[in-house]
């Protein structure tokens, strides 16, 4: 890291109110990577992602308690050297600047070791074609209205076409021929769609709604990154006795009835894939929330749903218990069948501090013995 209050500059340099050396440019950037890659480090050991601020939006970040490098220089000419002011402390400045969305993104995997989604050979989102958006001198297609067009302007210009006088001549010259030039344009193929699915049969209020909404943000933010914004879908879905698609506000608002059963969530998810998407060419996305507390026989339906309609076409589908009771048991039933399973994840999730673990649960790459 660069510090700041014993950088020296080379000497000789002419007295400036900015800095525009590359040397000492460079050198301020790195000192704000670093700091960057600090403020990363605290959102994850305090688990607070609310510093990602507007979806997809580029991030203000504000820093305290550090100094920016400040140079002195020697006089003209002279051998001057300087030295920046002695680091943090009395007098030091607030840094405000703007975070680009993507840049976050990065540093967040990198710092969590998550793996792009978008693996080369499967799962695409781009198909090359061309067109031919472009016309030159050369090339092997003939635009003939083109040519035609300049060939009639050249002729015209030079008096070979005048059809006052009789003159009815059109000479086309190697330098009047169009040729359509094909251009390579990359067109969103795949798109990804999300289902998130949430219990409102239990209290999802206070602490219990705070860490949902953390974790379904960076999961919509991951996705969007990942695939870009206009390529991601993103359905949410809620469930008691009866299972209901909603706006993504209502997602954490939607009031309950009393009584739960999950497995229809899971099914009206199941449906809706396979009747409003191509398999094919869409990458599916899938992830349950509640508190785990299930009765009957429905988390054997719901291994059976995952089974047969959702685990051969989804990329990734993951069950969080949040804040689960002595008596929540859908994980833990769950892991009978999916224990090291890398396209189903499960997890537990009992404070903000936990919700990097989760993430890195979701997403990461799955570690085997």
């Amino acid at each position: 890291m660069i510090d700041a209050g014993n950088f020296e500059l080379p000497t000789g340099l002419f007295a400036e109110d900015k800095i525009n050396s590359n040397e000492s440019e460079g050198a301020f950037n790195e000192f704000i990577d670093d700091k960057l890659k600090d403020l990363v480090e605290d959102i994850i050991n305090d688990g607070d992602l609310t510093s990602f601020g507007e979806r997809d939006s580029d991030i203000i970040v504000e820093m305290d308690d550090i100094n920016p490098p400040k140079f002195s220089y020697g006089d003209k000419g002279g051998q001057g050297s300087g030295k920046g002011n002695e680091g943090p402390g009395e007098g030091a400045e607030r840094i405000r600047f703007s975070l680009p969305f993507d840049r976050l993104m990065e540093l967040m995997a990198e710092k969590l070791r998550l793996p792009n989604l978008v693996k080369e050979g499967q799962g695409k989102i781009k198909e090359v074609s061309y067109e031919f958006k472009t016309f030159g001198t050369a090339g092997v297609i003939l635009d003939k209205k083109r040519t035609f067009r300049r060939a009639l302007k050249s002729n015209v210009g030079t008096g070979n076409y005048d059809p006052d006088e009789g003159k009815y001549d059109l000479l086309i010259r190697r330098k009047d021929r169009r040729y359509k030039i094909p251009e390579r344009v990359e067109k969103p193929k795949y798109k990804a769609v999300c289902f998130y699915m949430g219990d409102i049969s239990y209290s999802t209020y206070g602490e219990r709604l705070d860490l949902e909404k953390r974790i379904v943000g960076f999961i919509h933010n991951w996705l969007n990154y990942n695939y870009g914004k206009a390529n991601v879908e993103h359905r949410f879905f809620v469930h008691d006795s009866e299972a209901h698609e909603v706006l993504e506000d209502d997602f954490f608002k939607v009031t309950n009835a009393g009584g739960t059963r999950a497995s229809i969530v899971f099914d009206l998810v199941a449906r809706v894939a396979f009747n409003e998407y191509d398999a094919e060419s869409t990458n599916f996305y899938g992830f349950y929330f509640g508190d785990g507390e299930l009765f009957s026989n429905d988390a054997e339906e719901i291994g059976d749903i995952l089974n047969k309609d959702l685990f051969p076409i989804f990329n990734r589908i993951g069950i969080v218990e949040v804040k689960p009771s002595s008596i929540s048991n859908l994980v833990e039933r769950l892991r009978e069948r999916y224990a090291d399973d890398n396209v189903i994840r499960l997890d537990r999730v009992e404070n903000k501090k936990e919700i990097i673990k989760t993430i890195k649960n979701l997403f990461g790459e799955k570690q085997y013995a």
